[in-house]
């Protein structure tokens, strides 16, 4: 009995070891169809067929010209995009973590700038497909910005992910950005270098004159006066008078962001003086100057309202 046994588990074992034998050969054979197939290129224009890349029938020079049409289109509507939007994508992940037949989960992760400011935005992008209707959510949203010295940005930033608005977000991104550089072209101004150069005109060639500029010197537009503490980016410009030891001015100019994405810059001044100049000051002309200040911004703007405050001190 137990020989019997023994026989009949040996058989069983022999037909297993053949049908394994079996389906390692019919793998091997599909193996080496398969390289075939992608030897010879079948493969690759049946998923280029399936994408709508190529048709029956069109050779592989057209499919390339084709594929290069469709790049350079996509290129060029890219460089719209940025041209518009101010908005520049520098690297994009994306990474399926579920599929299925009416639901698909992808986490996305965006790197770029606006002007200056850097930005990483990583989300949970999911589609669910209901009936005829596909429903796009964005379930996750971390926003990385180096903009730590804009408070009223990083709070904003913050209310943008618990709302998980990532329009907003880059809307908004583009008009702050856009409300930094009015600031900092306005105060790099006042301390750019100012190239002053002297024509030399030759006695026999008065004609030639201006094809050669010689005495080239260089200069700060207000040396002694204007002093950007944070650099040009930053949101104090100081103003100190050259004569007057221990006076001073400073431009505050912040730019304020609500939740909701509205900007609003907000231009200062505030001042400082010893006691001994508020008491001679019988007029309160220095009391009065920040107010005086709002009067020019809304009459002649930023720009000059500035150099007229740098003016006054620089007398």
């Amino acid at each position: 009995m137990k020989k019997n046994l023994e026989n009949v588990y040996e058989a069983q074992f022999k037909a297993l070891q053949e049908e394994i034998a079996a389906l390692q050969g019919q793998q091997d054979n599909n193996e080496r169809e398969i390289a075939m197939d992608l030897a010879g290129g079948r493969m690759q224009d049946a998923l280029l067929i399936m994408t709508g890349h190529q048709e029956m029938g069109k050779s592989q020079r057209d499919i390339t010209a084709h594929l290069k049409t469709e790049i350079m289109e996509m290129e060029e509507d890219l460089i719209r995009q940025t041209k518009i939007n101010g908005i520049v994508l520098v690297n994009c992940c994306v990474k399926t973590v579920e599929k299925g037949n009416k639901k698909m989960v992808q986490q996305h992760r965006l790197t770029g700038h606006c002007s200056f400011l850097d930005f990483q935005v990583e989300f949970e992008l999911t589609d669910v497909q209901e009936d005829t209707t596909l429903v796009r959510t964005i379930t996750d949203l971390n926003i990385v910005m180096d903009s730590t010295e804009f408070k009223d940005f990083s709070n904003f930033v913050s209310g943008v992910e618990d709302k998980r608005d990532l329009l907003l977000f880059f809307r908004t991104l583009r008009r702050f950005s856009d409300r930094c550089e009015d600031r900092r072209r306005t105060f790099q101004h006042f301390q750019e270098q100012v190239q002053e150069a002297v024509p030399h005109f030759p006695r026999m060639f008065p004609s030639m004159g201006s094809e050669k500029m010689e005495n080239q010197e260089w200069k700060e537009k207000y040396p002694c006066v204007v002093s950007l503490p944070g650099g040009c980016r930053a949101e104090v410009m100081q103003i100190k008078s050259p004569k007057l030891a221990g006076c001073a001015l400073t431009i505050y100019w912040s730019i304020e962001v609500t939740n909701e994405g509205d900007i609003t810059p907000k231009i200062d001044l505030l001042t400082k003086m010893p006691e001994k100049v508020l008491e001679m000051d019988s007029r309160k002309v220095i009391e009065n100057a920040p107010d005086s200040f709002q009067s020019l911004l809304r009459i002649l703007g930023a720009e000059a309202s500035i150099d007229t405050v740098i003016q006054s001190v620089a007398v």
